[in-house]
């Protein structure tokens, strides 16, 4: 054996035993702060279950909008009962307003807000929970799901689940989608065969009235052209150069014969337009921009946060996946296309795959 190849063996050796002792030290922690701790063996019918908490500790934005296909099946699931759902911050809970939770928790994980993730614990440890599930195996949704009164807590099988798990599930990544993994969970505990999910964030009929009051204003009264809307924020990789976003804007304003309003979204890590834009209009508010971005005929965005945001609105939105998996990661709305060429982009074909001809 070469040098090369023993230096390599001996790498995937310790590797593997540093994985091995982490995974001992996790499952003793958690042991030691509850592990298992009045769980029972036995499943609870779903008619017997009058309180779910569903454990989502994750401070990405977009993995908010892919929780929402869980967070609707679970409360189909169980219709006798009050779910409630626990993030991390409090400004993630407005993406699950109106849709029927009970309540929504905070943990406030972090080093730098110990004091409010100890209060919201001492508040959880006061309820017992019938189910808590843990959709994705994050070590921090084990310590959190550790300190929580349950009798089912349901996860996949792996490593550590079992050691905060009533009951685990072996995963067969029938969906290939990171959004709908986790609904295989569902499937098994219920024995369910896959059904349809429901991707969408509820906006009131007020959001949505004072969103096409927002647009007219801004185009104005008497403006009857079409929209294009665009955001040119992303990060690393996903950033799409200014002059393929002037190649695609130009595609369209060629199609519609410059007869169309172009507005570009602006956020604080992109707060001068591209000379293309007509308007521009920005919204701290999630909500408020969901809002705006459904009243608008078409949104382009690449692979971030307001895409999946405009997605899970139901607007009609272009995700531009230059670098991302499309098949893992791509929009799920149900007026969403994903591209992976910007070069291949037709304005006539991309509108007709839309519906928007």
């Amino acid at each position: 054996m070469s040098i090369t190849k023993k230096i390599r063996t001996a790498l995937r050796q310790f590797d593997a035993k540093r994985r091995n002792n982490s995974v001992a030290l996790e499952a003793g922690f958690l042991k030691l702060i509850g592990g298992r701790k009045g769980r029972q063996q036995e499943i609870l019918p779903p008619k017997q279950v009058k309180r779910v908490l569903i454990v989502r500790n994750n401070k990405r934005i977009g993995n908010m909008f892919f929780l929402l296909p869980y967070v609707n099946k679970v409360i189909e699931m169980y219709p006798d009962a009050k779910v409630e759902l626990l993030l991390t911050d409090p400004w993630q809970g407005q993406v699950f307003e109106n849709l029927g939770l009970s309540k929504i928790h905070y943990s406030q994980f972090g080093l730098k807000t110990l004091g409010g993730f100890f209060s919201t614990m001492r508040a959880l440890r006061k309820q017992t929970y019938d189910v808590v599930l843990i959709p994705y195996s994050g070590s921090s949704d084990r310590i959190v799901t550790a300190l929580v009164t349950a009798k089912n807590v349901y996860g996949y099988d792996d490593k550590v689940n079992g050691a905060v798990c009533s009951h685990t599930f072996k995963q067969t990544r029938r969906y290939k989608h990171y959004a709908l993994g986790c609904m295989e969970l569902l499937e098994q505990l219920h024995k369910a065969e896959p059904s349809d999910y429901y991707a969408r964030l509820v906006l009131s009929e007020t959001e949505q009235t004072l969103a096409r009051s927002e647009l007219v204003e801004l185009i104005g009264h008497e403006n009857n052209k079409p929209c294009l809307t665009y955001f040119r924020g992303a990060r690393g990789a996903k950033v799409i150069a200014d002059k393929d976003w002037q190649i695609l804007l130009g595609k369209f304003k060629k199609y519609y014969k410059n007869e169309l309003n172009i507005i570009e979204i602006l956020s604080p890590d992109v707060v001068k337009p591209l000379a293309d834009a007509d308007f521009t209009y920005s919204n701290g508010d999630l909500r408020k921009l969901a809002a705006f971005l459904q009243q608008v005929p078409l949104f382009f965005c690449g692979d971030t946060g307001p895409l999946h945001l405009a997605s899970s609105a139901g607007a009609y939105c272009v995700g531009l996946f230059t670098v991302t998996n499309v098949t893992q990661y791509g929009c799920l709305g149900e007026h969403a296309v994903n591209v992976t060429n910007l070069e291949t982009i037709d304005a006539s074909k991309l509108l007709l795959e839309l519906g928007l001809t």
